[in-house]
């Protein structure tokens, strides 16, 4: 049942986020990004080999992953060339990582449009945050060019051991993993834990490699040079880049829900009983807290049982599943608690409490076969942020509360 919510809210706010549109914008961002981080990384290549541009060129292509798609041997000789090492050489360089840095700031607007903004803003963190992604795709990179140029001194124009030819083809993937596993930790404002972030990063790279599995198999390449020439290899490459970003954020999606689970099926809980015909699905998934992880948070109360006391310091949020709950004040004049309003299922109570940050403001007491879902403050918290019919809901119960309180208080205090 867990695994069915889990994939079924994730399916659902993937499609309601428009995350295939940020996968687009990733892959664009990529395809005006990649150039200019692979020159960076030429760059250093050959700073650090003390290579010719022949050679740096070399080293790059070893990675393979490009195929023809571009011209990478003569566009990095070109570049090291005609490289400055002095302070137009500095300037060309910070140029190029600002190009580059367009395919983090596609990321960084996918996630927070995943994320939410659970979590206040930092400024800094937001202009900092694109530079560090854009750093560790450099980095990723870079590595990628020496690991192939090191399995090629090693071994040659022969072949390698088959153990360790699949230790190698498994390296990128474990990468991009890794890259997946810090961009869904760090980029977001309401970052989820790691075990959240692990469990989208090991989604997404599991989906992508099979998808890249499946696309050695079924897809030939040279049906696409007969009818697109040299513009065939770019088109394959630019949809395994697309299919590995709509991955990439079906993972962050799926991290958001695991992170926020809980405050996400009340929200399903919650629309499945407004709605007069809710769709079959998510009234099976849904509808009841009999099976399932809210059924930690649901407690029964006898009739005429307090549920708290007037004054007391606690500051958990009810949700009425049946019963109604009875609001009791003390009159000042006689000393008696009298009973000044009546709350039904489907609705909250408690949250002035919480919001207010102040001791229990009246009495509540339980009506018959009353049951209540007892939400931390934590957990209303995030169901306010992610659900925003819910704070509207809130709001408005919350002054008609207080307006019937009031006329209360006036007729009868």
């Amino acid at each position: 049942m867990s695994t069915l919510q889990h994939s079924w809210i994730t399916i659902q706010y993937f499609g309601g986020n428009g995350l295939a549109n940020h996968a687009a914008a990733g892959a664009y961002g990529f395809l005006l990004s990649l150039m200019p981080a692979l020159l960076i990384v030429a760059y250093f290549i050959s700073a650090l080999f003390s290579s010719s541009s022949q050679e740096a060129a070399r080293i790059i292509l070893n990675m393979g992953f490009l195929g023809n798609a571009f011209d990478i041997g003569g566009t990095v000789e070109r570049f090291l060339d005609a490289f400055d090492p002095g302070l137009a050489g500095a300037v060309s360089l910070v140029s190029m990582v600002w190009a580059a840095i367009v395919l983090a700031f596609s990321l960084q607007r996918g996630l927070n449009s995943i994320f939410l903004n659970i979590k206040a803003a930092s400024p800094i963190k937001a202009f900092l945050i694109p530079l560090g992604l854009e750093a560790a795709v450099i980095l990723f990179v870079f590595i990628a060019v020496l690991g192939a140029h090191l399995s090629s001194l090693l071994f040659g124009a022969g072949a390698a051991p088959k153990a360790l030819q699949t230790a190698l083809s498994t390296l990128p993937f474990l990468g991009l993993g890794a890259l997946a596993f810090g961009a869904y930790r760090i980029v977001p404002n309401g970052e989820p834990r790691w075990k959240s972030a692990l469990a989208g990063a090991a989604l997404c790279i599991i989906i992508y490699a099979i998808l890249s599995a499946l696309f050695n198999v079924f897809i030939n390449p040279e049906r696409y040079h007969v009818i697109y020439g040299t513009l065939g290899d770019l088109i394959l490459l630019l949809a395994k880049v697309y299919f590995f970003f709509m991955f990439f954020f079906i993972g962050a999606q799926f991290a958001f829900v695991v992170e926020y689970f809980d405050a996400l099926l009340f929200i399903r809980l919650q629309a499945a009983r407004s709605s007069p015909k809710p769709f079959f699905i998510d009234k099976a998934l849904f509808a009841s807290v009999k099976n399932g992880r809210l059924r930690t948070y649901c407690r029964s109360y006898q009739p005429g049982e307090t549920i708290f006391l007037e004054g007391e310091d606690s500051h958990e949020i009810y949700y009425i599943l049946s019963g109604a709950a009875h609001v009791y004040l003390a009159n000042k004049k006689n000393g008696r608690h009298e009973r000044v309003a009546v709350i039904t299922s489907d609705n909250f109570f408690g949250e002035m409490g919480h919001v207010l940050a102040n001791k229990r403001s009246a009495t509540v007491k339980a009506d018959a076969d009353f049951t209540a879902l007892v939400l931390p403050p934590r957990l209303f918290e995030h169901i306010m942020a992610i659900d925003k019919n819910a704070d509207n809901k809130v709001i408005e119960m919350l002054s008609e509360r207080l307006k019937h309180t009031n006329d209360r208080l006036t007729q009868d205090f």
